[in-house]
């Protein structure tokens, strides 16, 4: 694999390693309350006048309310959609083409999941544009006749819990969802399909009167496999695990708490970046309302890297550094060239004793172009 990216106006690197992958931290937040400030929050309140998602200090948790009593009636015209977000920056942006994962630990408050036969979805969080995502997450709008139809969300990839119980043949479950850009009103959602190659197609479906366990931690990972060549190509997969090491999925009622989606199609894009809890409104045709309480922990964003494969770059007066995916144990040769024609000269060599390596260089006179071999 090759890839090259300039750094200021004078070195690129590429790459030219295959080997197993390296996952590179883009955030983590234990919600001790010291990284507060970075979190924006926007949309409903409770009836307390508080955010839905609050940041618990003494607790190191996001306490989060899944309140839906701003919920819009299927039956009116215009609609009202107040979704709600908790969101924190990524610092860079991730598309359709990279491969990333993000995970948190999930506490359903006993006793607060109502049963209902309404479609409702809580517990949502993952990786989003929210500068580009309308609030009709549930395309409710789209049927309704009116004239200015509200923009439907797109630009994420997420997790879903859906409480819906004995509702037209669905029962509670869990899904991944990719939402791809749309610059109208038209949704454009990517989940799995029992059409798709066994392989992948699971149904979460819990069976009526099962839902997921509550007053226990649930640890949640999504993962959008956009870099791959093989069939996990532009899926997204997620999964709830029984313990912090993601060793053991979770089983309701026999049925293993895991989902893929379909491929992403080819000429169907997304970017995204931030990460965010989501509460969502949701329309009601006469039945409970959806609605839960809980907390979230331990937020993670990473990104796959390819050994050998660039991730950062700095430059200052002192001269530049680029870091790159790595193997442990592996010696990396970093070389030059002046101009990509008359060869290449070494300019380090790197052993690796981490996930990572860093290489500093001062800053060339003139425009220098470096590569990464093994």
């Amino acid at each position: 694999m090759k890839r090259m990216v300039c750094i200021a106006v004078c070195a690129v690197f590429a790459a030219a390693i295959t080997a197993r992958a390296g996952w590179i931290t883009l955030l983590s937040d234990s919600f001790d309350g010291s990284t507060i400030s970075q979190w924006s929050y926007q949309g409903a309140t409770n009836t307390s006048g508080q955010s839905l998602f609050r940041c618990f200090n003494i607790h190191e948790l996001i306490q989060a309310e899944w309140d839906q009593s701003n919920f819009f009636s299927g039956l009116s015209d215009p609609y009202l959609i107040l979704p709600s977000s908790l969101s924190r920056s990524l610092g860079r942006t991730l598309t359709d083409r990279d491969t990333f994962r993000i995970s948190a630990t999930l506490n359903i408050t006993p006793g607060s999941v109502p049963d209902t036969t309404e479609f409702y979805q809580i517990a949502n969080f993952g990786l989003y544009n929210l500068a580009e995502t309308g609030p009709d997450r549930t395309m409710s709008d789209n049927w309704s006749g009116n004239s200015s139809l509200l923009k439907d969300a797109c630009d994420f990839v997420e997790f879903n819990y859906f409480i819906n119980n004995d509702s037209g043949g669905f029962n509670p479950g869990v899904s991944a969802t990719i939402g791809a850009h749309t610059a109208g009103p038209d949704g454009d959602y990517t989940t799995g399909s029992s059409a798709d190659d066994t392989n992948f197609w699971h149904d979460t479906d819990m069976g009526a009167n099962h839902w997921l366990p509550e007053g226990s931690n649930l640890y949640v990972e999504l993962t959008y496999y956009g870099g791959e060549t093989n069939g996990l190509r532009r899926r997204a997969l997620c999964a709830i695990h029984r313990d912090a090491e993601h060793s053991e999925i979770l089983t309701v009622n026999g049925v293993d708490m895991f989902y893929w989606t379909q491929p992403l199609p080819e000429e169907k894009h997304f970017s995204v970046k931030e990460a965010a809890f989501v509460n969502y409104a949701a329309s009601n045709w006469g039945g409970e309302n959806g609605f839960g309480q809980g907390t979230y922990d331990d937020l993670r964003v990473e990104q796959y890297f390819a050994p050998g494969e660039f991730f950062a770059e700095e430059m200052n007066s002192d001269g530049f550094r680029i870091s790159f995916a790595s193997e442990s144990g592996t010696v990396y040769q970093v070389e030059s060239s002046s101009d990509l024609h008359s060869g290449w000269s070494p300019a380090a060599a790197v052993t690796s004793v981490a996930e990572t390596v860093t290489f500093t260089n001062s800053m060339p006179d003139t425009v220098r172009f470096y590569r990464v071999t093994k």
